[in-house]
């Protein structure tokens, strides 16, 4: 009996891509890589990553797999995504007639902009869909501020009437010899 199992150059096109990227960034001094993704092993991960005002949000979708079974973290501005999918216990690999569907640890790395809050981050898991918000930096809001103005001493002492209005409130105290 023979067996077919899908083939994905997904996996293969996303490593050359990273390859491609690693060249010109050594080559060129590329300063961060804002939109790296990465596909590690056999099982690639297929992402949606949208933003809205306030946050960036990852979907993957992982179905039949246990939300127990996957690990989210956050390092240096990078998300990953582990787990494993694991075949149905009781079918042999021997009896598919046809398989597409992925089995077996899968790992994905995206690498978010600066103003991403990983460790703000929150994830749920719905139907088989891991969804990630990741708040966003709000940038600092202009605030206006006003600034006193205070004149020199120099020029406060030699206005005209100053010095008169003093040395007349010196003269007329008691006690005093002009």
């Amino acid at each position: 009996m023979s067996r077919v199992i899908r083939w994905s150059p997904i996996s293969d096109l996303m490593s050359l891509h990273s390859a491609m990227d690693r060249l010109f960034g050594d080559t060129f001094g590329v300063p961060g890589q804002s939109r790296t993704v990465g596909a590690v092993g056999e099982g690639y991960l297929p992402l949606d990553i949208y933003q809205t005002d306030t946050e960036w949000v990852i979907g993957a979708a992982v179905p039949g797999i246990d939300p127990n079974a996957v690990e989210v973290t956050f390092d240096g501005g990078q998300i990953t995504i582990r787990g494993e999918i694991k075949p149905p216990a009781d079918v042999t690999p021997e009896s598919y007639w046809l398989r597409e569907n992925f089995y077996g640890k899968f790992s994905r790395q995206v690498t978010l902009p600066d103003n991403a809050l990983g460790e703000q981050a929150k994830a749920q898991f719905v139907n088989g869909m891991l969804t990630l918000a990741v708040p966003k930096a709000q940038p600092a809001k202009p605030k206006s501020v006003k600034i006193p103005i205070s004149e020199p001493r120099e020029a406060a002492s030699s206005k005209p009437g100053r010095d008169s209005e003093a040395r007349e409130a010196l003269s007329s105290k008691p006690g005093r010899d002009s």
